[in-house]
Protein backbone atom coordinates (compact mmCIF):
# COMPACT_ATOMS: atom_id res chain seq x y z
CA UNK A 1 0.00 0.00 0.00
CA UNK A 2 1.28 3.64 -1.10
CA UNK A 3 -0.98 6.31 0.38
CA UNK A 4 -3.39 6.43 3.36
CA UNK A 5 -5.49 9.51 3.65
CA UNK A 6 -6.41 10.96 6.69
CA UNK A 7 -9.38 13.86 6.50
CA UNK A 8 -11.82 15.85 8.16
CA UNK A 9 -16.02 14.58 8.04
CA UNK A 10 -16.99 17.75 7.55
CA UNK A 11 -15.78 17.26 3.52
CA UNK A 12 -16.76 13.87 3.37
CA UNK A 13 -19.58 14.49 0.67
CA UNK A 14 -17.02 16.29 -1.36
CA UNK A 15 -14.44 14.01 -0.82
CA UNK A 16 -16.37 10.57 -1.58
CA UNK A 17 -17.42 12.09 -4.90
CA UNK A 18 -14.33 11.69 -6.12
CA UNK A 19 -12.72 8.68 -3.89
CA UNK A 20 -15.39 7.02 -5.74
CA UNK A 21 -14.19 7.57 -9.10
CA UNK A 22 -10.40 6.58 -7.80
CA UNK A 23 -9.88 2.73 -9.82
CA UNK A 24 -7.30 1.83 -7.24
CA UNK A 25 -8.71 3.79 -3.64
CA UNK A 26 -6.75 3.60 -0.76
CA UNK A 27 -7.66 3.68 2.87
CA UNK A 28 -9.36 7.07 4.58
CA UNK A 29 -8.99 7.31 8.17
CA UNK A 30 -11.54 9.86 9.09
CA UNK A 31 -11.47 12.23 12.13
CA UNK A 32 -14.54 13.78 13.66
CA UNK A 33 -15.30 16.96 12.34
CA UNK A 34 -16.09 18.75 16.00
CA UNK A 35 -12.66 19.00 17.26
CA UNK A 36 -12.22 22.17 14.92
CA UNK A 37 -13.30 23.69 17.60
CA UNK A 38 -10.06 22.90 19.60
CA UNK A 39 -6.87 23.14 17.11
CA UNK A 40 -5.08 21.50 20.13
CA UNK A 41 -7.10 18.44 20.41
CA UNK A 42 -7.54 18.34 16.44
CA UNK A 43 -3.73 18.46 16.11
CA UNK A 44 -3.14 15.96 18.78
CA UNK A 45 -5.89 13.33 17.48
CA UNK A 46 -4.11 13.94 13.62
CA UNK A 47 -0.67 13.04 15.16
CA UNK A 48 -1.88 10.18 16.89
CA UNK A 49 -3.57 8.96 13.89
CA UNK A 50 -0.36 9.41 12.05
CA UNK A 51 1.75 7.38 14.28
CA UNK A 52 -0.65 4.16 13.61
CA UNK A 53 -0.09 4.17 9.96
CA UNK A 54 2.98 2.17 8.69
CA UNK A 55 4.06 0.89 5.56
CA UNK A 56 3.11 3.69 3.71
CA UNK A 57 4.77 5.95 1.70
CA UNK A 58 2.63 8.99 1.78
CA UNK A 59 -0.20 9.97 4.15
CA UNK A 60 -2.25 12.64 2.56
CA UNK A 61 -3.89 14.95 5.25
CA UNK A 62 -6.96 16.37 4.26
CA UNK A 63 -7.30 19.31 6.19
CA UNK A 64 -6.30 23.13 5.88
CA UNK A 65 -3.91 24.87 8.03
CA UNK A 66 -7.35 25.17 10.64
CA UNK A 67 -6.06 27.26 13.51
CA UNK A 68 -2.74 26.24 13.54
CA UNK A 69 -4.14 22.19 13.95
CA UNK A 70 -1.23 21.13 11.39
CA UNK A 71 1.75 22.99 12.63
CA UNK A 72 4.41 20.77 13.89
CA UNK A 73 2.98 17.62 12.48
CA UNK A 74 5.57 14.51 11.61
CA UNK A 75 5.78 10.99 10.03
CA UNK A 76 8.86 9.02 11.13
CA UNK A 77 8.01 6.66 8.31
CA UNK A 78 6.60 8.23 5.71
CA UNK A 79 5.91 11.61 4.11
CA UNK A 80 3.31 14.03 4.52
CA UNK A 81 0.96 15.62 1.70
CA UNK A 82 -0.69 18.43 2.70
CA UNK A 83 -2.89 20.55 0.50
CA UNK A 84 -1.91 24.36 0.99
CA UNK A 85 -4.80 26.11 2.02
CA UNK A 86 -5.98 28.04 5.29
CA UNK A 87 -8.83 26.03 5.67
CA UNK A 88 -11.51 23.46 3.99
CA UNK A 89 -13.18 26.54 2.86
CA UNK A 90 -10.65 27.42 0.95
CA UNK A 91 -10.04 24.03 -0.21
CA UNK A 92 -13.64 23.78 -1.75
CA UNK A 93 -13.68 27.11 -3.13
CA UNK A 94 -10.23 26.24 -4.98
CA UNK A 95 -7.43 28.01 -2.84
CA UNK A 96 -6.61 30.79 -0.85
CA UNK A 97 -6.43 33.69 -3.06
CA UNK A 98 -10.11 32.74 -4.48
CA UNK A 99 -11.59 32.75 -1.01
CA UNK A 100 -9.71 35.66 0.09
CA UNK A 101 -11.19 37.62 -3.63
CA UNK A 102 -14.56 36.34 -2.13
CA UNK A 103 -14.38 37.92 1.62
CA UNK A 104 -12.89 41.08 -0.20
CA UNK A 105 -16.18 41.61 -2.25
CA UNK A 106 -18.98 40.15 0.21
CA UNK A 107 -18.07 39.25 4.33
CA UNK A 108 -19.92 36.31 4.41
CA UNK A 109 -19.84 33.17 6.72
CA UNK A 110 -19.72 29.82 4.59
CA UNK A 111 -21.26 26.21 5.22
CA UNK A 112 -22.21 23.12 3.31
CA UNK A 113 -24.19 20.37 4.53
CA UNK A 114 -21.57 18.58 5.64
CA UNK A 115 -20.82 21.83 8.47
CA UNK A 116 -24.60 21.35 8.89
CA UNK A 117 -24.50 17.63 9.86
CA UNK A 118 -21.93 16.92 12.47
CA UNK A 119 -21.84 17.47 16.16
CA UNK A 120 -21.01 21.22 17.02
CA UNK A 121 -22.36 22.98 14.50
CA UNK A 122 -23.73 26.85 14.49
CA UNK A 123 -27.03 25.34 15.16
CA UNK A 124 -25.91 23.32 17.52
CA UNK A 125 -24.07 26.42 19.43
CA UNK A 126 -27.36 28.07 18.57
CA UNK A 127 -29.52 25.30 20.53
CA UNK A 128 -27.30 25.92 23.48
CA UNK A 129 -27.30 29.10 23.76
CA UNK A 130 -30.86 28.82 23.88
CA UNK A 131 -30.85 26.49 26.50
CA UNK A 132 -28.47 28.77 28.49
CA UNK A 133 -29.68 31.86 27.99
CA UNK A 134 -33.03 32.24 26.64
CA UNK A 135 -34.37 33.37 22.60
CA UNK A 136 -33.99 36.89 23.15
CA UNK A 137 -30.44 36.82 24.62
CA UNK A 138 -29.25 34.55 22.42
CA UNK A 139 -30.18 36.19 19.33
CA UNK A 140 -28.15 39.07 20.63
CA UNK A 141 -25.02 37.32 21.16
CA UNK A 142 -25.47 35.51 17.41
CA UNK A 143 -26.31 38.82 16.02
CA UNK A 144 -23.23 40.26 17.50
CA UNK A 145 -20.90 37.56 16.63
CA UNK A 146 -22.36 37.42 13.18
CA UNK A 147 -22.58 41.54 12.93
CA UNK A 148 -19.31 41.78 10.41
CA UNK A 149 -21.13 39.27 7.92
CA UNK A 150 -23.70 40.42 5.12
CA UNK A 151 -24.45 36.74 3.76
CA UNK A 152 -24.94 32.71 4.59
CA UNK A 153 -23.48 31.50 2.21
CA UNK A 154 -23.30 27.92 0.78
CA UNK A 155 -20.65 26.53 -1.11
CA UNK A 156 -21.94 24.67 -4.01
CA UNK A 157 -19.69 21.51 -4.77
CA UNK A 158 -22.51 19.54 -6.49
CA UNK A 159 -21.89 16.99 -3.66
CA UNK A 160 -25.28 17.72 -1.88
CA UNK A 161 -28.66 19.02 -2.19
CA UNK A 162 -28.42 22.60 -1.94
CA UNK A 163 -31.85 24.04 -2.22
CA UNK A 164 -33.27 21.36 0.78
CA UNK A 165 -30.15 22.90 3.13
CA UNK A 166 -30.72 25.94 2.38
CA UNK A 167 -35.02 25.73 3.08
CA UNK A 168 -33.93 24.55 6.54
CA UNK A 169 -31.32 27.55 6.64
CA UNK A 170 -33.63 30.27 6.06
CA UNK A 171 -35.40 30.71 8.97
CA UNK A 172 -31.94 31.11 10.80
CA UNK A 173 -30.19 33.68 8.19
CA UNK A 174 -33.33 35.53 8.63
CA UNK A 175 -33.09 35.52 12.10
CA UNK A 176 -29.69 36.71 11.68
CA UNK A 177 -30.42 39.53 9.00
CA UNK A 178 -28.26 37.50 6.66
CA UNK A 179 -28.96 37.19 2.99
CA UNK A 180 -28.31 33.65 2.04
CA UNK A 181 -26.55 33.27 -0.93
CA UNK A 182 -24.56 30.86 -2.89
CA UNK A 183 -21.02 30.11 -4.77
CA UNK A 184 -19.70 28.15 -6.63
CA UNK A 185 -17.45 25.79 -5.36
CA UNK A 186 -14.72 23.32 -7.11
CA UNK A 187 -13.67 19.58 -6.31
CA UNK A 188 -10.38 20.54 -7.73
CA UNK A 189 -8.17 19.73 -4.97
CA UNK A 190 -9.36 16.77 -3.75
CA UNK A 191 -9.18 15.79 -7.26
CA UNK A 192 -5.48 16.44 -7.02
CA UNK A 193 -5.14 15.41 -4.08
CA UNK A 194 -6.72 11.76 -4.77
CA UNK A 195 -4.99 11.51 -7.78
CA UNK A 196 -1.51 12.47 -6.76
CA UNK A 197 -1.18 15.53 -8.91
CA UNK A 198 0.95 16.82 -6.19
CA UNK A 199 2.13 20.22 -7.21
CA UNK A 200 2.69 23.66 -5.92
CA UNK A 201 -0.78 23.39 -4.50
CA UNK A 202 0.74 20.90 -2.22
CA UNK A 203 3.42 20.34 0.29
CA UNK A 204 5.20 17.28 0.70
CA UNK A 205 6.91 17.25 3.80
CA UNK A 206 9.85 13.95 4.07
CA UNK A 207 9.69 11.70 6.60
CA UNK A 208 10.84 13.03 9.93
CA UNK A 209 10.71 16.35 9.39
CA UNK A 210 7.95 18.55 10.87
CA UNK A 211 5.33 20.51 8.92
CA UNK A 212 5.73 24.20 9.36
CA UNK A 213 3.58 27.34 8.82
CA UNK A 214 4.57 30.41 6.97
CA UNK A 215 1.67 32.30 5.67
CA UNK A 216 3.34 35.81 5.35
CA UNK A 217 4.21 34.13 1.99
CA UNK A 218 0.69 32.48 1.56
CA UNK A 219 2.65 29.07 1.55
CA UNK A 220 3.55 26.10 3.77
CA UNK A 221 7.40 25.26 4.32
CA UNK A 222 8.70 22.36 6.31
CA UNK A 223 11.50 22.71 8.59
CA UNK A 224 14.66 21.70 7.88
Amino acid sequence: MKTVAIACRTIEDELNAVYNTLSDPFPIVWVESGLHNFPAQLKERIQQEINKISGVENILLLFGYCGNSIEGLVAAQARLVVPKVEDCISLLLGGNQIRQALSRKTPAFYLTDGWLRYEKNIYWEYEKCLEKYGEARSLRIFRAMFAHYSNLNFIDTGSYNIKSVMSRTAEFASLLNLKLGVVPGTLKLIKKAFFEEWDDDFLIVPRGVPIHINYGVDSLTCQK
